[in-house]
């Protein structure tokens, strides 16, 4: 069966459909209470009935301070098991969770709880040196809506603020009875398209957006993910990505609640302790974007006891991975698998776990069940096989659209719900996709379109090279040039543009193509998704060459 029929045989695939996360919190309860819900890093474990009396203590003190059904609770937590009974919290009030990652500071945290109107913030007391505390009180003075801040302790030391440990106390003093406290639940109403969350773009290219997702289109984007990838309850996720990120908050939290299977968190990543935790838990399945995937590799190729014979494959989203690093995983026995999507649709192909060819290429991508894709060209029409184009797609997972941003939102959801992405995408001979680059990452070399991606990949080939980005630099004669950043494996190493060059010559590639200028960086440039900041990395070009012809 080739990949069109593969993505046509379930273009009808409604499961839960008139389901809410809440429902679906409660299906799992019951079916399984004493089964390991959640784990993190730092041994914690609870279990579906432990989460669920946490949340309904959490829930019933956010009802006892006036929070209600679709009141935004913001969560800047990293990956600890406390922020699940915090999100089943409020899928018992019916309010919104607004997970907010641990690296945000101030300013950025002001944007985002504004723009919510968030009434509750729950943040780390300390998380990797910072001290939430006080930034947290300071959010409160300025943003008006803000009612509640409570810290998380992990270890007992006490706060300026009220903690998470005076929340689920079975004793502690409630103004209103466990009656009123009941109804107050009871009103929380939500239905299959009630808002269920609000999470943040990184913000590469400005301000972060907020994409408001339903119940609807959560669950039918996960249902879908595990039914693509033949994930269940007997699975153990490894989420090594912040779970405040879409990924971590999606793949790592959610899916498995409403798949009945376990989370294994891990709040600060390194390759060995990934490894350890994988080992340890006997996790099946994990996602993560490509840097994680290299240092896990580089890590088991520089030896040590490590036992990741569970896991099943590796899904890695954010960028693909580079041939020759799912090569390398591959030949160590970890499966690398591709993913594709975004927060506003919701990874929606992928790697099928079985070729749909002989001449399949082993990262090219899949519809999930129930998804929709086509390649579309600048006119809205579709493009021939072979054919680059435009990404766009239609499924009940595609997102609501962007807070407060209606002008924003008619740009790239139509009204018949298609979404474009504003990815290059190209359909392969075999009824495959792949994703060749961005529509605004694109150079125009002298009224030639250039695409990064490909550039990047024989880049990555280079023998120094560990990680690699192409933008195109301002030129008077030609409009852009390329700009290569490069990072080396060895940071005492050194690479010259003429020694790109030569190595450019043996890869059988058109010269217009060949990078004109080199940067060489000690790391690049990331959102927390693992996309490259590119828009930093023309401003830096820019600015360098400014100075340049001023001087």
């Amino acid at each position: 069966m080739d990949a069109e029929g593969y993505s046509q045989k379930n273009t009808v695939y409604t499961p839960m459909a008139d389901m809410t996360l809440r429902d679906c919190w409660h299906a799992s309860l019951a079916a399984n209470p004493d089964k390991t819900a959640v784990i993190d890093a730092q041994g914690m474990a609870l279990s579906y009935a432990e989460v669920d009396l946490l949340a309904a203590r959490i829930a019933r003190y956010l009802a006892d301070c006036g929070i209600n059904s679709l009141d935004v609770v913001s969560c800047q937590l990293p990956g600890w098991v406390e922020f699940l009974p915090i999100y089943v919290a409020c899928l018992k009030l019916g309010a919104v969770i607004n997970p907010i990652p641990p690296n945000l500071r101030y300013n950025e945290l002001k944007h985002i709880l504004s723009a919510c109107n968030s009434k509750v913030l729950f943040v780390p007391r300390r998380f990797r040196k910072m001290q939430y505390c006080e930034m947290a009180v300071r959010l409160r003075k300025v943003v008006d809506s803000l009612r509640v801040v409570i810290a998380v302790d992990k270890k007992g030391e006490g706060s300026v603020l009220p903690t998470f440990r005076d929340m689920v106390e079975e004793d502690v003093a409630s103004p209103m009875s466990r009656a009123e406290s009941d109804a107050a639940l009871r009103a929380g109403r939500i239905c299959p398209d009630s808002l269920a969350a609000l999470v943040f773009t990184s913000g590469s290219e400005g301000q972060p957006k907020g994409v408001m997702l339903s119940h609807r289109n959560i669950i039918f984007a996960e249902t879908s993910f595990a039914s693509f990838f033949h994930i269940n309850a007997a699975d153990t996720m490894f989420m090594p990505a912040p779970v405040a990120h879409a990924t971590g908050f999606h793949h790592g939290v959610t899916m498995p609640f409403v798949m009945g299977a376990t989370s294994v968190l891990l709040d600060v990543f390194t390759a060995a302790s990934a490894l350890e935790l994988i080992k340890a838990h006997r996790c099946t399945v994990t996602m993560a974007a490509t840097p994680f995937l290299y240092d896990i590799v580089q890590t088991i190729e520089q030896g040590g006891e490590y036992d990741f014979s569970s896991l099943r494959f590796f899904l890695c989203g954010g960028s693909p991975p580079n041939i020759p690093l799912s090569q390398t995983a591959g030949q160590m026995g970890l499966r690398v698998l591709n993913v594709y999507g975004s927060t506003e649709s919701v990874p929606h192909m992928g790697t099928p776990l079985r070729p749909v060819s002989d001449h399949m290429d082993s990262l090219a991508l899949c519809p999930m069940p129930g998804i929709q894709v086509r390649v579309l060209d600048r006119q809205g029409r579709d493009v021939p096989q072979g054919e680059e184009g435009e990404e766009v797609s239609y499924s009940p997972a595609v997102f609501m659209g962007y807070l407060h941003e209606p002008e924003l939102t008619a740009k790239v959801l139509q009204a018949d719900g298609w979404f474009h992405s504003g990815d290059l995408c190209r359909r392969n001979a075999d009824g495959t996709y792949s994703i060749t680059g961005r529509l605004k990452d694109i150079i125009v070399r002298g009224g030639e379109n250039i695409s990064s991606l490909a550039v990047e990949n024989v880049l990555l080939q280079h023998p120094k090279v560990k990680d690699a980005a192409v933008v195109g630099m301002p030129d008077e004669r030609l409009q852009e040039r390329i700009c290569a950043y490069v990072v080396l494996h060895d940071k005492a190493d050194a690479l010259t543009c003429q020694e790109v060059f030569d190595f450019f010559l043996t890869q059988d590639i058109a010269k217009q193509k060949f990078p004109e200028h080199l940067e060489i960086l000690d790391e690049m440039p990331r959102t927390a998704s693992g996309k490259v900041r590119k828009t930093l990395l023309r401003q830096w070009i820019a600015e360098k060459l400014r100075s340049s012809s001023v001087a």
